[in-house]
């Protein structure tokens, strides 16, 4: 388990990373849609907060990087589809966005560490079957 909460901790880690990237070198986020800047901001935080709950408390650090990494990705495919500031035209919006390698690391960062979140839960019970298997025909 501890291979899983070190990917899962590096993959919150990238998100992070690039979030933060993100906020210092994209100017027109700050000026144009100040509102999701700060929903970055926030997201980058907790990203943070669960990189350390991930050794600390690690069910809660699990379930956190899976609803945070969820509602992220809600959002920023939100942001294609129609969240464009006041004043910018939807397709303008959506090409920006989808022109940025930066957005969409981060896109795919948090569709990794929903696949990792779940893989968490699903790999104990696995190992239960197949331990449950081997006790039967070991006889």
């Amino acid at each position: 388990m501890r291979i899983v909460r070190l990917v899962l901790s590096a993959s919150l880690a990238a998100s992070a990373l690039v979030g933060g990237q993100i906020l210092s070198t994209d100017y027109w986020l700050w000026s144009a849609a100040p509102a999701h800047a700060y929903g970055l901001v926030v997201f980058v935080a907790l990203d943070a907060a669960l990189i350390i709950g991930a050794w600390r408390w690690k069910r809660f650090a699990r379930l956190g990087a899976l609803l945070t990494a969820a509602a992220q990705l809600v959002a920023m495919l939100g942001d294609v589809t129609g969240g464009q500031p006041a004043g910018t035209p939807a397709a303008a919006f959506r090409s920006y966005l989808l022109a940025d390698t930066a957005y969409l690391g981060l896109l795919i960062t948090q569709a990794l560490i929903i696949a990792i979140a779940i893989g968490t839960w699903a790999r104990p019970h696995l190992h239960g079957q197949r331990l449950a298997s081997l006790k039967v025909t070991k006889r």
